[in-house]
């Protein structure tokens, strides 16, 4: 994954999907696999990230109204390994099915605990503006326990 992260990039970003994924269709599978687990409370079990794979693979989900294909190997080693590393998603995370009355291990969308104030300067700069904008598109789900 190569980014060219500056201070004005940045800002000027309008989702932190465009920081984190410069390629336009990794971009546009990322934000389908997020409104994805947006639409499940921040949540998706390894059952159900499988099964979306196989459809992005299939062309059977729907993007501004047209088919679109993304491989489900890069779906695994390019976004969501990379979403992981960054720490932007948790795997394995327990969380308590009442249907099923066990818990589950599943991949769960993190919300960050960020000051109020950036740093002054450098890369922990750089890192706040990166969750604050990532809080802000998930700013609905609760923060990690």
């Amino acid at each position: 994954m190569r980014l060219n992260i500056s201070e004005e990039n940045v800002i000027n970003a309008k989702s932190v999907l465009e920081i984190l994924f410069p390629n336009r269709k990794t971009r546009i599978a990322a934000k389908l696999l997020l409104d994805y687990m947006k639409e499940n409370n921040g949540l998706i079990t390894k059952n159900a990230l499988n099964n979306f794979a196989k459809r992005l693979e299939n062309k059977e989900i729907l993007y501004n109204n047209m088919p679109f294909k993304y491989s489900r190997r890069n779906l695994y080693g390019t976004i969501l390994k990379n979403l992981i590393k960054l720490g932007f998603i948790q795997r394995n995370a327990p969380v308590w099915d009442d249907r099923l009355k066990r818990t589950l291990k599943v991949y769960q969308i993190q919300i960050f605990d960020i000051p109020n104030k950036p740093p002054a300067i450098g890369f922990w700069r750089l890192a706040y503006y990166i969750c604050r904008k990532w809080n802000e598109e998930f700013s609905h789900f609760p923060k990690e326990q």
